[in-house]
């Protein structure tokens, strides 16, 4: 009964600590880098979407990872549609797919990941050379997005 007790106790530092999988310094550049885990946001048999959070000093990123054979540009944009608002974040450069799954990295402001952290993510609307996809994300992951936003934040702050 004890150890299910201390168990219990110690379980949101260990969840929170699962969320952030590296905090380093580079001992050359002295860049501080921070990058969570990657939390899935929508997963059916037709469509597959995960994100990860990535921070080089005060530069924020987020990567999107899914399914599909997309390619943006280094002008395109995606939306990231919370409850109350719509955050725009921005390509960080023309990036493509390898085997039908593509990993885009986008920026995103301090203030927009401060918002991420408090509020539910219900869709995302993609830009990307073949068009405009939407995707609404599920219900049991719309949380993921602020759990590990929160985390990033967090860890900045050390």
């Amino acid at each position: 009964m004890k150890t299910f007790i201390v168990i219990f106790i110690f379980i949101p530092f260990i969840s929170f600590s699962q969320l952030i999988e590296s905090n380093q310094t580079d001992s050359f550049t002295h860049q501080k880098r921070i990058v969570t885990s990657q939390q899935t946001l929508k997963n059916n048999l037709s469509h597959f979407l995960a994100a990860r959070l990535r921070a080089v000093n005060d530069n924020i990123f987020i990567i999107l990872n899914g399914d599909g054979a997309d390619i943006i540009n280094a002008d395109d944009i995606a939306l990231l549609i919370t409850i109350s608002d719509t955050l725009v974040i921005k390509s960080t450069a023309q990036q493509g797919f390898s085997r039908g799954e593509y990993f885009h990295q986008y920026s995103i402001s301090k203030s927009d990941l401060i918002k991420l952290a408090g509020q539910k993510l219900i869709s995302v609307r993609r830009y990307t050379s073949r068009g405009i996809f939407n995707m609404d994300i599920n219900q049991k992951f719309q949380t993921n997005l602020m759990q590990i936003s929160d985390a990033l934040l967090k860890e900045m702050s050390k």
